[in-house]
């Protein structure tokens, strides 16, 4: 399954759980009536992401006469952990600084157009710095649906020069997700499904390292690698 089918599919699911969530809290007690009048707050928050890259591949003939052509054929989810940082600018809207650490890796496969020649895992683990803004509807019951958006700058850790494909250090790129605030008598827990876009090129072309050897036709065969990510994180405030 793509990550646009499974985007499609929690819009989908929030479609039909949101309106028989809201019709369950008609009447219910409000807990912590006043945690949204605050201004400032923090929190931290846990998840889970499964990584994936964009290939653009060169279709460079290599020394050996043939094409290789590389692909992303399978997941590997991956572990987030992070701290969460707001600041309410007018009643339903807050502006969010969310530094978070992503640990995980994509599995890239060679092929010749015949039969698979080469796998490796790149390693895309990452120091990541999201800023965005987060509208909410209106509280109803103790639940609280939400959007978000906005953007990030991110450092890639763990990278080696050895490495077929290696990648630039900085990484950015555009966010957007959808979840909803539950709130209990001692915190706020905040469900939330996040779709990372990549902008940049993090391929590093210039292989001196590689110059001569056999292998650097795997590093010639592509062009461009791009990030992207589906993450899934529950926040506690």
């Amino acid at each position: 399954m793509s990550l646009r089918s499974l985007t499609l599919a929690f819009a989908l699911l929030l479609s039909v759980l949101c309106p028989a969530a809201l019709w369950a809290q008609e009447g219910a007690v409000e807990r912590q009536p006043y945690l949204d009048l605050r201004r400032y707050y923090i929190g931290f928050r846990l998840g889970l992401h499964l990584p994936d890259v964009r290939i653009t591949n060169s279709g460079a003939v290599n020394s050996l006469g043939g094409q290789l052509w590389a692909d992303s054929p399978v997941w590997h989810p991956g572990f987030s952990i992070g701290v969460i940082g707001g600041v309410t600018l007018v009643p339903q809207l807050e502006l969010r600084l969310l530094p978070t650490l992503h640990l995980g890796d994509v599995p890239v496969a060679y092929t010749d157009g015949s039969q698979e020649v080469e796998r490796l895992s790149l390693r895309t683990s990452s120091l990541q710095l999201p800023l965005e803004l987060k509208w909410a509807a209106v509280r109803w019951g103790n639940y609280r649906p939400f959007v978000a958006a906005g953007g990030y700058a991110a450092l890639q850790l763990r990278t080696r020069s050895s490495e077929l494909l290696h990648l630039r250090p900085i990484d950015y790129g555009l966010s957007i997700g959808a979840g909803c605030d539950l709130y209990f008598s001692f915190f706020k827990l905040s469900p939330q499904l996040t779709f990372h876009y990549g902008l940049a090129n993090l391929l590093q072309t210039h292989r001196p390292d590689l110059q001569g050897a056999p292998r650097i036709r795997f590093t010639e065969a592509v062009r461009g690698v791009a990030t992207r990510a589906l993450l899934f994180t529950l926040s506690f405030e």
